[in-house]
């Protein structure tokens, strides 16, 4: 092993663990490193932050990287893809997490294009390109590695169609992409709300010694997770409620000051607006409940 690497984007949780992240950049994905004897396995990535990554590795280890894990499909958790790909290593995700990529991944490509300054420029100079997983799963797997065990798992469609956690039980350390954040409002923009809470529910099953979120501060503290799914789970049943009252949506979006005020010092703040605009369409939606 190299001497470790340093940065102040670079977390270490355990000897072989790492986070390399961006806690104050709300669009940027947190991703995950863990060195083994026998390679590297990278969890979520970003292309914004990709040079960066393999600028840091080669202070870490010799060592290529032989996986990549997705947590979910969403561009800013998987747009470096075809960049590892290219240097050899395999994709994983849940089956659903493929499909979805399969299916949006060259409109989020186009979305996010459009939507951040610069991206279009980046793509095209850097040749990237929209990238799928090559292994995928359907409830468990196991990746066993150097002597590092780190378990995969899919539950619902919950944040999105294919969210997965990963854990490594041997330092008790679990990233669950978006499924959880910190100090965040959410994106439910395809979330099926009920779900994800309840697979929020059974991440505070594991015993777990740091979570890592998608974005945002890694925690220590089961209570930070309890806060931040009570949280979430409020906001929907006060929709639920103004809804089944009759409410119209421009009625309930009054509950967005409420919430601001509650959370003064949350990012998300337009992830705020969209969740009552989506949550309404879920609820008042038939099609959408059985999402």
């Amino acid at each position: 092993m190299k001497e470790k690497a340093k940065g102040k984007n670079l977390r270490q949780l355990s000897e072989s663990t790492y986070v390399y992240m961006f806690p104050d950049e709300e669009d940027i994905a947190n991703s995950g490193i863990v060195v083994t004897d026998e390679g590297v396995v990278v969890i979520d990535n970003d292309m914004l932050t990709v040079d960066q990554l393999f600028d840091i590795l080669p202070t870490m280890t010799d060592k290529p990287v032989r996986f990549v894990i997705n947590t979910h499909h969403a561009f800013d958790h998987t747009s470096a893809n075809c960049i590892f790909a290219r240097k050899g290593a395999a994709i994983i995700s849940s089956k659903r997490c493929r499909e979805e990529m399969v299916r949006v991944g060259e409109y989020n490509f186009k979305r996010w294009s459009d939507r951040v300054p610069g991206i279009k420029k980046f793509i095209e100079e850097k040749g990237i390109t929209l990238a799928v997983p090559h292994l995928t799963f359907d409830h468990e797997l196991q990746l066993n590695l150097g002597g590092e065990r780190i378990e995969l798992s899919y539950i619902c469609h919950a944040h999105t169609p294919g969210d997965i956690i990963v854990y490594l039980p041997k330092d008790k350390i679990l990233f669950g992409g978006d499924l959880f954040l910190m100090d965040a409002f959410p994106s439910v923009r395809e979330a099926n709300v009920p779900n994800q809470m309840k697979v929020v529910d059974r991440i505070l099953e594991f015993p777990v010694k740091y979570y890592v979120p998608g974005h945002g501060r890694i925690t220590t503290k089961r209570k930070d997770v309890i806060e931040w799914r009570d949280c979430v789970n409020s906001i929907y049943e006060r929709i639920d409620t103004m809804v089944k009252d009759g409410k119209t949506l421009e009625e309930i979006r009054t509950l967005e000051r409420v919430m601001l005020i509650e959370r003064p010092d949350w990012g998300g703040r337009r992830l705020l607006s969209e969740a009552f605009g989506e949550i309404y369409q879920f609820l008042t939606g038939p099609a959408t409940r059985s999402r």
